[in-house]
This record gives C-alpha cells, sequence and structure tokens, in this order.
C-alpha cells in the first residue's frame, strides 16, 4: 500500500495539532499542513497554522505520533510580495521537517514571477525543503500543466517539481494523455480528490472547498495514479466546508482516508 498523506483542510477539527492525532489514530504516516495561511478579507488566516512560538511541542506531537510533514503551505508568488517574507514560514516548516513547501505562481508578470520562483527554490534549498510547483485554473502565472513544465524546465532549479493535483489538472483542460507524455520525474507529489464532470474552467474555488469523496464522481482516478512514479508522494485532499452544523469532519476524513486506499486495491 502506498503511503499517504492527509491535508489540513480535509480534517480541519482541532487544528494541525489535531490532525497529527488524527491522522496516527487512522493509520496515516504522514499529513500535509501550514505554517503560512492565506488570509481573509479581515486578515485573519483562513486556516489554521502551526505557531513559531509552539515549534517543540510540535515537534515532540508529531515524534509521539510517529508522523511526519510532507507539505508545509502557503507560500505563493505574488506581483505585490516579496518570497523573502516568507522566510520565518519557510524555516518553520524546515524545522518541522517538512519535505517540501508549496507555491502558486498568481503573479502573471513572467520575468518577475520567474524571478522570484527561482528565489523561493534557493531559499527552500537553505532549509533542506523541495518546492512543489502546482498549477491551478485561479493562479494567473501557472494555470495549467504545460506551464508548469515549462516553468520547471525554464528555471532548472534542483528542488523544483511539480504538483498534480486531480481537480486542477481535470479543470485547466488536463488530460492522461498529458500527464503521461511529461517526465515522470518533474512530478514531486498529487493530490487526489474526486469531481463530477470535466470541463476548463478558471473559477472553480467553491468547488475546491468542496470536493468529492475519490470514487463519488467521474474523475479517472486508478489511471492517474497507475501514471505516476512509485517516488511521487500523494496527499488526500478532499475538503468540504459547506456541510452545515452536523457535518463530522472526522467522519469525513475517514470516508476520504478509505476511498483513496481503495484505489491502490
Amino acid at each position: 500500500m502506498r503511503n499517504l498523506a492527509l491535508h489540513q483542510i480535509t480534517m480541519m477539527k482541532d487544528g494541525p495539532a489535531g490532525l497529527v492525532r488524527f491522522a496516527a489514530k487512522a493509520g496515516l504516516r504522514s499529513i500535509c499542513l501550514f505554517t503560512q495561511s492565506p488570509t481573509a478579507a479581515d486578515g485573519s488566516n483562513m486556516f489554521p497554522v502551526v505557531e513559531a512560538k509552539d515549534k517543540a511541542a510540535f515537534r515532540a506531537l508529531l515524534a509521539d505520533h510517529d508522523v511526519t510533514v510532507l507539505n508545509a503551505e502557503y507560500f505563493p508568488i505574488m506581483a505585490d510580495a516579496d518570497v523573502s517574507s516568507y522566510l520565518p514560514a519557510i524555516g518553520l516548516a524546515g524545522e518541522l521537517g517538512a519535505k517540501r513547501i508549496v507555491t502558486h505562481v498568481q503573479d502573471s508578470d513572467p520575468i518577475r514571477a520567474e524571478d522570484q520562483l527561482a528565489s523561493l527554490c534557493r531559499l527552500a534549498a537553505d532549509h533542506g525543503l523541495d518546492v512543489g510547483l502546482e498549477f491551478t485554473g485561479f493562479a494567473k502565472g501557472c494555470n495549467n500543466i504545460d506551464k508548469a513544465v515549462w516553468l520547471v524546465g525554464k528555471l532548472q532549479q534542483p528542488n523544483l517539481n511539480i504538483a498534480v493535483d486531480a481537480l486542477h489538472l481535470f479543470r485547466t483542460g488536463g488530460s492522461l494523455q498529458k500527464l503521461a507524455a511529461i517526465d515522470p520525474a518533474l512530478i514531486g507529489y498529487a493530490q487526489i480528490c474526486d469531481g463530477p464532470d470535466f470541463r476548463i474552467s478558471d473559477d472553480y474555488v467553491e468547488e475546491a472547498m468542496n470536493r468529492m469523496i475519490p470514487g463519488a464522481g467521474i474523475f479517472p482516478l486508478r489511471e492517474f495514479l497507475a501514471l505516476l512514479s512509485a517516488e511521487v508522494d500523494l496527499d488526500i485532499e478532499v475538503p468540504q466546508f459547506s456541510g452545515g452544523a452536523a457535518f463530522d469532519p472526522e467522519q469525513w476524513a475517514l470516508y476520504a482516508i478509505a476511498a483513496s486506499r481503495s484505489l491502490f486495491e
């Protein structure tokens, strides 16, 4: 059975500490969390983060539960921010033993975006981290798999690789055929979820925040996973933010884990 990681937005209850405890109880060895979160309109964090002041306690929690950090988020390339501002959160990710940090290229100025992405890779390398470039329909500077492949080839940063999220792939004109044509070594990790249909869109944030359990939609997930090398890290990212007061986040996450595991049977 492949090692699967559980993303924080799949199980938000009790924040990062709750994610560690839940993942261990569910038999998972890895998690994806935030050392820096995107912010809401009022400036508050959209997602729970590990705070620097809690570093020692959180490292102990990870060790006690035999859980590691696969990915740390959120480090986008933005037109109005320098990636050096991420240094504290990058350093924290490294100290928590994360394997990589994740970035989206929001900046549509190619020269500036390439310079900032290369700088982010160098900062990450200083802390022993890879950089996962995740393409999405709403990240204008890298909004499909072809642009991601081009950027990685252009920059030639040894710690830069591509993240392939099933939803983003099939919403941005990607296909199994395109995925199969890519050098497998370019792909560092993949995210598992399902969707109800195939369409190209650059405005599917609502769907991205309320995804379908693997197997409940029509994405060819078994074929998708079969195209990835055994070295590709896998992340269960199946958020559900519209469940209402009766929604049970732990039960939802258990469904997502079981369904993801069944893809390998």
